[in-house]
Order: structure tokens, then C-alpha cells, then sequence
């Protein structure tokens, strides 16, 4: 798991920079980026807007859902996906969320969010499975590539 911290771009995220739709289109061309899908969980509407933005700019399509019990409600992908999810929600925390899909076998590789950088945070996510944690407010860049490192590792 990767920790990653990025530059203040205070939650909202406009159009991606020359340099992330580059790197993007390199990992299209190795196909792993092809026809994927990102699967966005956060409680904050504004959060999931702004990402969805950001993510399909990039050329992937994406799928908000701000509670779990939606997410593990819908037809999830079986490959060419990841999830981007933040830690705290309502019903049951992010990590846990991604336990009740692993146990089911609908795991997917999830990129975790948050807000929090409080030791019980960083406790919960040194023992999860996440391909990276990022600290809320992120870089896009630092965001787009645990996208593609996540979805290379999708089966």
C-alpha cells in the first residue's frame, strides 16, 4: 500500500492537467486503462461530482454512489475496475465496506480517501489491502496514477 499526499487543491477538481491526460493516454495504449470503470463511493455529493469529472475526463467511465449500501447493491465489475472510497461513511466505514465485498468475491482494487489524519485513521489503513491512501485534499495526478496502478492489477 502507498500513502500519498498531494497539493491542496481543496476538494475540487477541474479539468486534468496536459501532463495527467498524458500519462493517461500512455496507460491506454497498454490497454489497461481501455474501457475501464471507477467506481466512486463518498457521502459528500460535491466530492463524488468533482471526481466523476475529473475520472471520466481521463477517459474512464465512472459510477458515484454516496453510501455502501448502494455500492454493494449494484452490478459490480468483474475486471477492468477499481473503486475509489473514502474511509468514513455512513453505515459502516470504507475499509469495512471493501471487507464485505472481498468476502463476498466481488474485491476490486480500491484507492481509500479521507479527511482524517488522526492515528486511528492511519491505524485502520496501514491494515487494509488499498493500493493507496490519499489525504484529503489530494493531487489530481497522485489520484489518476493509483487509478492506473490499481486497475493494472484488475483481472
Amino acid at each position: 500500500m502507498a500513502t500519498m499526499t498531494g497539493a491542496a487543491m481543496a476538494g475540487r477538481y477541474s479539468r486534468p492537467s496536459a501532463k495527467s491526460r498524458s500519462k493517461l493516454q500512455g496507460r491506454k495504449e497498454v490497454g489497461s486503462a481501455h474501457g475501464a470503470t471507477v467506481l466512486v463511493l463518498d457521502d459528500d455529493t460535491s466530492v463524488c461530482r468533482s471526481l466523476k469529472r475529473l475520472i471520466s475526463a481521463s477517459g474512464f467511465q465512472v459510477q458515484t454512489f454516496g453510501k455502501p449500501s448502494e455500492l454493494l447493491a449494484s452490478e459490480i465489475p468483474q475486471s477492468n475496475a477499481c473503486m475509489v472510497v473514502d474511509i468514513n461513511l455512513p453505515e459502516m466505514n470504507g475499509i469495512q465496506m471493501c471487507e464485505v465485498l472481498k468476502n463476498s468475491g466481488r474485491a476490486l482494487p480500491t484507492i481509500l480517501i479521507t479527511g482524517r489524519t488522526d492515528p486511528s485513521v492511519r491505524s485502520l489503513t496501514a491494515k487494509s489491502d488499498a493500493i493507496a491512501v490519499l489525504f484529503k485534499p489530494f493531487d489530481e495526478d497522485a489520484l489518476l496514477d493509483a487509478i492506473g496502478r490499481a486497475l493494472a492489477l484488475s483481472t
